[in-house]
């Protein structure tokens, strides 16, 4: 575990950590730092006055949950030294339209139903929020490779297609199983997003990528059940696991499984052109 003096060694440059940018080196400094840093990134990012907060028994003491005390209070509350919670906050600073969705929803899922239970709704949220993957390419067909589980195909005679498309984690328990367990064969929950040819994974075109997941996640487009979101195991992804190359670990390999009987997804989203 990291420690208040140093946080944590830092990241690997590798997939999917390369996804962090500059965002990495808060991994090198002390906790007190990183909160210091992360707090003020948010505010700059949400206009809802959010903030980090270290979770400390007094923060408790006001009795709220995770959910209700971002929605009353503003403050998102942070473990100390904890590997999960700092990347949840980097995912805030990567995905703030997105992660405020999400907060929405499950507040709102909260105020209905209470604090110790959760609506299928919820459930799917929980999904995205802790191991979330956003795919985006301008191809429809791995989209609907995708969905029909064809692994296969995909890293096989379309193998070159993933060139052309863009896979981002959402979800922060997948950074932080990625890290601590390195060699398990994760999987995480999809949302598509149908991009034009002229997107590309610039900062304007995240942040636009952001909005369309964003607004998706509100009206209920994506994630209003678990069972409308398909699984890609991250070892499906040619860049980011060399044994995909071989037919016979996509063979074996627990993680490739095949679409479950009448199982259907929910449709892959359309990222609007005046978006970008």
């Amino acid at each position: 575990m990291p420690t208040s003096t140093t946080c944590m060694a830092s990241s690997p440059p590798e997939p999917p950590f390369d996804q962090l940018g500059g965002d990495a080196t808060l991994l090198d400094q002390s906790w007190d730092a990183v909160l210091a840093t992360l707090d003020a990134r948010v505010a700059q990012l949400l206009p809802a006055c959010l903030h980090f907060a270290e979770q400390t028994p007094a923060l408790l003491a006001d009795g709220l949950s995770y959910e209700q005390r971002i929605g009353e209070r503003g403050l998102v509350a942070m473990r100390r030294d904890s590997l999960h919670d700092l990347y949840g906050a980097l995912m805030w600073l990567r995905w703030p339209r997105t992660k405020w969705a999400i907060h929405q929803g499950q507040l709102a899922g909260i105020r209905a139903h209470g604090a110790k239970r959760r609506s299928r709704h919820q459930q799917a949220l929980a999904h995205i929020d802790e191991a979330g993957l956003v795919v985006a390419s301008h191809d429809a067909s791995l989209f609907e490779a995708l969905h029909a589980h064809d692994w296969a195909g995909l890293l096989g005679a379309r193998r070159s297609d993933w060139s052309a498309a863009c896979v981002r984690v959402l979800g922060h328990a997948l950074f932080e199983l990625r890290r601590t367990r390195p060699h398990d064969l994760l999987a995480g929950k999809v949302i598509g997003v149908q991009v034009p040819s002229a997107w590309r994974p610039d900062a304007g075109g995240l942040a636009a990528l952001d909005a369309c997941v964003a607004q998706a996640l509100l009206d209920g487009r994506a994630a209003a059940d678990p069972k409308d979101l398909p699984t890609l195991p991250l070892a499906a992804v040619p860049d980011w696991d060399p044994r995909n190359a071989d037919p016979a670990f996509i063979a074996s390999a627990p993680c490739f499984r095949p679409r479950p009987a009448a199982r259907k997804y929910a449709p892959w989203l359309l990222l609007p052109t005046t978006n970008n």
